[in-house]
């Protein structure tokens, strides 16, 4: 039932009664969509006045600004119309948006792509017949009344057809008539239904760029050709050069049933390639040294200067991280060449095996790996035909049907077949010399490690904590001692993990360790070398924010945000392409590059002069992403100090960000995160392989030292040996962690108290409160008990129950938080009154509302942690109605490239929320509350929809528990509990407090699997 549907249905059907329902007034332009209410209307309905469309309409809306899709306007919002048309169907039914186009397009083409005449006609195709349509912002209008909402390739498509039809006569030559097709088609790949006439038979390509195929010849030239990307070969290019006019500004060539289009850069860089087509056998190593002498410098920038621990640059393979694999022992294979993928059917045997290997196929794949270790073997993965065959073989040798395994290898693809540069382009690694060799002299170095001074307060603009003062000196005293070490030693000491719990303050103490290590650097006349801070997105602002708050006099010569939407195009290089995908060609038979092949992205040393990015005293600050997109550019810069923010974004061995962060070459690298091991004590190895090589040696001895005792251990003692391995592993690690707590450290912080609606709550961790409990009765419980009988009934018929348990467990969750929550029309009240039935609907949010009273009647503030967005809208709806209040909501979604507009908008919510005396409210996600918000304003938290990891569920907690905190803290946990069975909330409750260890060890708080929730509720 749409909105309107269901208002005409609650409130009558009748004119004024619908009148006085309208929402928003929606006007679509040229650019997107625009929802918008007289100012006065306006004004009414964001002090909580107007009608309940409109209400619910602004709260959509307030949240689509929130995550940047949205720009508030004078009298109400603008949205982009490419967001307009992306929108999901429940952002679309708030918005009364109309239908989508259920027609398609038909394409009338005039004239030769070679001619001005060149013409394409599109009409709109319904069952009635073809219609003219014209097009506003993200609608399609057939008439004056009939309007559709367009998807994002229609809106494409026709975006390019409408700009190529302003074009007069002169503008509209082949080149722009060829690039129209190209866009069209385009658009009809993702998903635009239309016909494009005889141009469904051609395949139009734009060249993003001009590549290079190397050909090895038998007198040991090489034969060089351009790369158009679109899948020919040298040959077929070389007989189709003549097409082009190499004096022209562009050209087309034509090949088989492609049409390639090049404009002038593009041809260019052809043009220069085919002035220099072969390479004599002695002059190989010179191109390959100085390829400046041969092609134009912008192909390859060259000067190489990895750190000791980096091997060089090859193809990247996955590792199986898993805990008992006893296979899994040399990573990445550089001492032997990876087999076919033939030799799988000699090594999968059985079901199980096949089983396993389709999974680590899925993993290394989903990581961008070319190869992946298999039963003691390294086997490639890069050919996707050739392994599908193999396992469709093993699938039927395994059914009993005859299969492939006698026939000859596919021998089409070797490695001096010539093919095209996107073919041949992977993911590509700096590949890690493994610290596999423990050197215990290491601890030894930093119990004698000694404070070369203390640090002059007098310029620093804020005077530390005592526990603040501690964090600085621990840090200075491990800087000391790698200042001094061998800087080509892999060995040496070289980093540090600053594991403080959340609130302490570890910005600020990395900032004045910062600061005292350039004044050292300065005072004794050495290189005061660039500084890396690597942090998630939304952190970036907040460093720089802290940076301007630290110092009185800032150290840095300048900040750059290293950022696309920042600073990031002045330091990339023109053409350039992410470097994470390389030649594959240019690799070895061990598949590492030749350092001198390497493509780089980044203006990097001093040929680049005023240009560089490496300059002394810089301070940089960019995220895990772009790391991860320009890790070789970034790993030739030699950094004096890299901070890695938020340091659990490079727990995963496998991860391009992970390789790369341990590839970076400094003076001292320094990780900080709160959580040191947020989902498995791998996550720990790999932060400490990163801080400090050589502290707790390879995977395999850690594994075997560390993780097979847990995994080994009886299910009934596994969380004593965790505790007690945890506490081993934190003094093994000795100095180079630090990690306080703030109820340690921070004595003035006032208590906090963990409430839980759950009786069999441990009293050291959680105090039972009976009214954080309610049993579910009426429709939430006919709900509730409907979806187990469905399920048990479908079981004992014997049904096919893949995945079943899962979706039944989905709609538990779901009616655990209200029963009609899948109808969010139906809940949308009127009033205050309304409301409230709405809410007492659920046992859970009745709870909710007594604990808003109380908190009411205190005069506090209180933060609702939730991820369903249903429930988000809904509930701000109601405690709109019933409080009088207006309620943010941060989820803390974010576009792939964020703007500022949006990190202040998150800012200035919860600034609004601090700003308002007494009570209020806030909703959020507890995924949003781990990236450095802080809201010390309130002090109470309700966790009514829980996050299976507790240590997310803890970092949500916290943003209310730390520096500035003035008032007891409350954590409210309400469970709805069921009358004859244990429900979800407790089944729930029970795993989260399972996985609970001590804070004073480097534990384990695994995150509740479906598995886990699934078996204890014997679904």
């Amino acid at each position: 039932m749409r909105l309107v549907e269901f208002l005409r249905s609650f409130i009558g059907d009748t004119d004024s009664a619908i009148n006085n329902q309208l929402g928003f007034h929606s006007q679509p332009d040229s650019s997107g969509l625009n929802f918008f209410l007289p100012a006065s209307e306006l004004k009414s309905l964001q002090v909580g006045q107007g009608n309940t469309r409109q209400k619910v309409q602004l709260i959509c809306l307030n949240m689509l600004a929130e995550q940047g899709v949205a720009e508030t306007t004078a009298n109400g919002f603008h949205i982009e119309a490419e967001d307009i048309t992306g929108m999901d169907g429940e952002q679309a039914e708030i918005l009364d948006l109309p239908p989508r186009f259920p027609g398609q397009f038909v394409s009338t083409i005039h004239g030769r792509t070679g001619n001005s005449g060149f013409r394409v006609a599109i009409t709109a195709s319904m069952p009635e017949g073809e219609t003219p349509f014209t097009r506003k912002g993200p609608f399609l209008y057939l008439g004056s009344q009939e309007c559709y909402w367009l998807t994002p390739a229609e809106l494409m498509g026709l975006m390019a057809w409408e700009q190529h039809e302003t074009l007069t006569a002169e503008l509209r030559g082949e080149t722009a008539n060829l690039r129209l097709m190209a866009e069209l088609q385009t658009a009809a790949r993702s998903g635009m239904r239309i016909d494009l006439s005889h141009f469904e038979r051609l395949d139009v390509v734009v060249p993003d760029n001009i590549g290079i195929i190397a050909t090895r010849m038998p007198d040991g030239s090489l034969q060089l050709c351009p790369c158009l990307g679109e899948g020919s070969t040298p040959d077929q290019l070389q007989k189709r050069w003549a097409q082009i006019d190499m004096s022209a500004n562009g050209g087309v060539l034509r090949i088989d049933n492609r049409v390639v289009l090049l404009d002038e850069p593009r041809l260019a860089g052809i043009r220069n390639v085919l002035a220099n087509t072969r390479i004599p056998a002695d002059k190989v190593n010179e191109f390959i040294a100085t390829p400046t002498a041969f092609l134009d410098a912008a192909l390859v920038n060259l000067e190489v200067g990895f750190s000791i621990r980096v091997a060089g640059v090859g193809r990247l393979q996955y590792m199986d991280f898993g805990g008992l694999d006893t296979n899994q022992n040399n990573w990445f294979a550089l001492d032997s060449r990876p087999s076919p993928p033939e030799v799988l059917s000699g090594l999968i045997q059985s079901p199980e095996e096949l089983q396993r290997f389709e999974d680590l196929l899925q993993a290394a794949r989903a990581q961008g790996a070319s190869t992946l270790t298999f039963g003691e073997q390294t086997i490639d993965i890069t050919n996707v035909d050739v392994v599908e065959k193999q396992v469709t073989a093993i699938k039927q040798r395994l059914a009993g049907h005859s299969g492939l395994d006698d026939e000859p290898a596919d021998e089409s693809v070797t490695l001096e077949t010539p093919v095209d540069e996107e073919k041949v382009k992977e993911r590509v690694a700096v590949i890690l010399k493994e610290a596999d060799a423990i050197h215990t002299t290491l601890l030894n170095k930093t119990n004698f490690a000694t404070l070369p001074a203390s640090p002059d307060w007098s310029r620093y603009a804020r005077t530390p904590f005592s526990h603040q003062q501690e964090g600085i000196e621990w840090m200075l005293k491990l800087l000391n001692v790698a200042l001094h070490e061998d800087p080509e030693d892999l060995y040496r000491l070289q980093g540090g993990l600053l594991a403080d719990d959340m609130g302490l303050g570890k910005t600020y103490m990395t900032l004045v360790t910062i600061g005292e290590y350039l004044h050292r650097q300065r005072s004794l006349g050495q290189a005061e070398k660039p500084i890396l801070v690597v942090a998630p997105l939304s952190l970036l602002e907040n460093w720089e924010d802290e940076v301007a708050k630290t110092y009185n006099s800032v150290p840095f010569r300048d900040q750059v945000v290293l950022q696309a939407g920042r600073d990031l195009g002045r330091f990339r290089i023109r053409g350039a392409e992410r470097e994470s995908v390389q030649l594959a060609s240019l690799a070895d038979e061990s598949g590492m590059l030749d350092e001198q092949s390497i493509r780089y992205a980044l203006a990097i040393g001093p040929e680049a002069g005023i240009h560089r990015l490496d300059m002394d005293r810089r301070l940089v600050l960019t995220t895990y992403q772009t790391l991860r997109d320009y890790q070789f550019s970034l790993c030739r810069i030699d950094w004096g100090m890299v901070i890695f923010d938020e340091a659990q974004n490079i727990k995963n061995p496998n991860a391009l960000q992970t390789r790369a962060a341990k590839g970076l070459k400094a003076d001292f690298k320094l990780l900080a995160t709160g959580t040191p091991v947020e989902n498995s004590l791998g996550d720990f190895w790999c932060l400490l392989d990163t801080a400090q090589p050589g502290l707790l040696g390879s995977w395999q001895h850690y594994r075997d030292s560390w993780i097979k005792p847990i995994l080994n251990a009886e299910e009934q003692e596994r969380d004593l040996i965790r505790i007690q391995i945890g506490e081993q592993l934190r003094r093994t690690v000795g100095t180079f962690m630090l990690r306080r707590v703030k109820e340690e450290q921070l004595k003035g912080l006032p208590s906090k108290t963990i409430c839980s609606g759950v009786q069999q709550a441990d009293s050291q961790l959680q105090r039972y409160h009976p009214e954080l409990s309610r049993v579910m009765s009426g429709l939430q419980l006919q709900a509730y008990d409907a979806v187990l009988d469905e399920y048990r009934s479908r079981r004992a018929s014997d049904e096919n129950m893949q995945g079943a348990a899962l979706a039944a467990l989905s709609r538990l969750r779901s009616i655990s938080l209200h029963p009609r929550l899948d109808d969010e029309a139906a809940l949308y009240s009127q009033d205050a009154k309304q409301a409230r039935q709405y809410m007492q609907e659920s046992g859970k949010l009745t709870i909710v509302l007594q604990l808003l009273e109380q908190i009411r009647s205190q005069n506090e503030k209180v933060i609702l942690f939730m991820m369903t967005k249903r429930l988000q809208r809904v509930l701000k709806l109601w405690l709109d109605q019933i409080y009088g209040l207006d309620i943010a909501i941060i989820n803390g979604d974010t576009k792939a490239v964020a703007s500022k507009v949006e990190d202040l908008t998150r800012k200035k919510l919860i600034s609004q929320f601090e700003a308002q005396a007494g009570f209020n409210v806030i909703i959020m996600s507890p995924v949003a509350a781990g990236v450095g918000l802080t809201v010390v304003s309130a002090n109470h938290v309700i966790h009514l929809e829980r996050h299976w990891n507790p240590a997310k569920e803890a970092q949500a907690s916290d943003r209310v528990y730390r520096i500035g905190q003035q008032k007891p803290v409350f954590i409210h946990l309400p469970t709805l509990t069921h009358p004859r069975f244990d429900a979800f909330d407790v089944h729930l409750d029970r795993l989260l407090r399972g996985k609970l260890m001590l804070k004073d060890a480097v534990v384990t708080p695994e995150a509740v699997s479906e598995r886990e929730m699934t078996s204890a509720m014997g679904l």
